[in-house]
């Protein structure tokens, strides 16, 4: 990780907060009941914190700090082992599991899990990918809750840089590599509000603005019967390749 810098702490109390609201608009859209299973994709210990301002608990930083959660039965899942040995270690006291698995490739059976949740996951994936990952969320969840970053917001929060992502591609690459602005070979694919309706059809897509411009957009669905006996999970398995 590169050296604290004012706009790195900036940006992680920026994100401290539009997560806190997040995980508030999930409770009050969502309305999980005592003992619900949720699925969280892309799960991660709280690290941040205590790498840019010396304190891992000063802030909440993942869901799982919420004492609301304890109520629920967790399953984080994550592709890398290290970060799903940390999860556990953080979290299995409360009852929390972790599971290593690929998004793309969900090793659970259809609609198992009451709700998924994802934060801020599926703009790491490339473009294939991305479809893959709606389609299991639509597939193991009966409801879900995905958020993403908004393509408009015009600092790219990743790259810590102002107006980014709407640079060519060859810019884009020289200045990440010049500037060491992210590790290469890691995708960063911001998605705007129609893309993520595209892919997770039926889902209302909302924006959320905790600065100056929404920042954040995030899809909620759920599975339902439909004409003939289909499910809003099918439609996605229609249209998705």
């Amino acid at each position: 990780m590169r050296p604290s810098t004012p706009i790195m702490r900036w940006n992680y109390r920026l994100s401290s907060k539009s997560r806190q609201a997040k995980f508030d608009i999930f409770w009050s859209c969502m309305k999980p009941r005592p003992e619900s299973t949720l699925l969280n994709v892309g799960a991660t210990p709280a690290h941040l914190g205590n790498a840019l301002l010396g304190d891992s608990n000063c802030l909440v930083e993942q869901p799982e700090q919420d004492p609301r959660w304890r109520s629920l039965r967790v399953v984080g899942c994550n592709i890398d082992l290290d970060n799903m040995r940390q999860y556990s270690a953080a979290h299995s006291s409360k009852g929390f599991r972790a599971l290593v698995a690929d998004a793309c490739r969900l090793p659970f059976p259809d609609q198992m899990f009451d709700i998924i949740f994802s934060n801020a996951v599926i703009e790491h994936l490339t473009k294939e990918g991305q479809l893959l990952m709606a389609k299991e969320i639509a597939r193991v969840g009966r409801s879900w809750f995905v958020t993403t970053p908004n393509f408009w917001y015009p600092i790219e929060m990743h790259h810590k840089l102002p107006f980014f992502q709407f640079l060519p591609r060859p810019a884009r690459d020289f200045l990440q590599l010049k500037l060491r602005t992210w590790p290469q070979g890691e995708p960063i694919n911001l998605l705007t509000g129609r893309e993520l309706e595209a892919l997770f059809p039926g889902s209302v897509v909302s924006k959320l603005r905790v600065s100056f411009y929404p920042e954040t957009l995030i899809a909620i669905g759920h599975v339902s019967p439909a004409v003939g006996g289909t499910t809003e999970t099918s439609m996605l398995q229609a249209v998705s390749p």
